[in-house]
């Protein structure tokens, strides 16, 4: 059997004296798809958030590629590669839906850019912004507007903006082992 790729044991958060998550185990192997179903103010959203490190958790451990990551700031444990979207759409719906994904991709280059520098010249940009769009089927929409997408395609772009914040994305940092601390 392989290692989970995300594995939560005896994970509890507290606010105050009210206990929303209460003792979850919880292992995903890599590639295995899981849903979490719940009504409102079950604690699912506040599960992701310990996830994800937007919150603390107040006892148990998140692990993710056998690294223990309890207590890690966000950007840490997206630095790792573990990425997220919410579920209200966080595009830029003036610009066009290739250029939400470059931006995000954008976002992890290795090297700083300067304003005066064409961003068509960046090394690996235009082909992981492609390889992207194809992997949630928005290829055919790369040059129209993100705000024109319907509801369903605005989440695909989310993701692929999401997908892009790894820091596997960029083609440089791939070459590197994809670990970045």
């Amino acid at each position: 059997m392989t290692e989970p790729i995300l594995q939560l044991k005896a994970l509890c958060k507290s606010f105050g004296d009210t206990q929303i998550i209460r003792g979850v185990d919880l292992e995903v192997a890599p590639g295995e798809r899981r849903a979490l179903i719940g009504p409102n103010g079950a604690g699912k959203s506040t599960l992701f958030h310990l996830i994800s490190g937007n919150l603390a958790a107040s006892a148990g451990t998140v692990a993710f590629q056998g690294r223990d990551i309890t207590g890690w700031s966000p950007q840490r444990v997206n630095r790792l590669g573990l990425a997220r979207s919410f579920q209200i759409t966080n595009i830029f719906p003036r610009l066009t839906v290739f250029e939400n994904v470059r931006l995000a991709v954008m976002r992890q280059q290795p090297q700083p850019t300067a304003f005066w520098r064409r961003v068509e010249r960046l090394p690996g940009l235009r082909e992981a912004t492609d390889r992207l769009l194809e992997q949630v089927r928005l290829h055919t929409r790369a040059t129209g507007l993100a705000g024109e997408l319907s509801y369903s395609e605005q989440r695909s772009l989310e993701i692929a903006m999401t997908v892009a914040s790894r820091s596997s994305a960029h083609p440089a940092r791939r070459a590197h082992g994809g670990h970045v601390e």
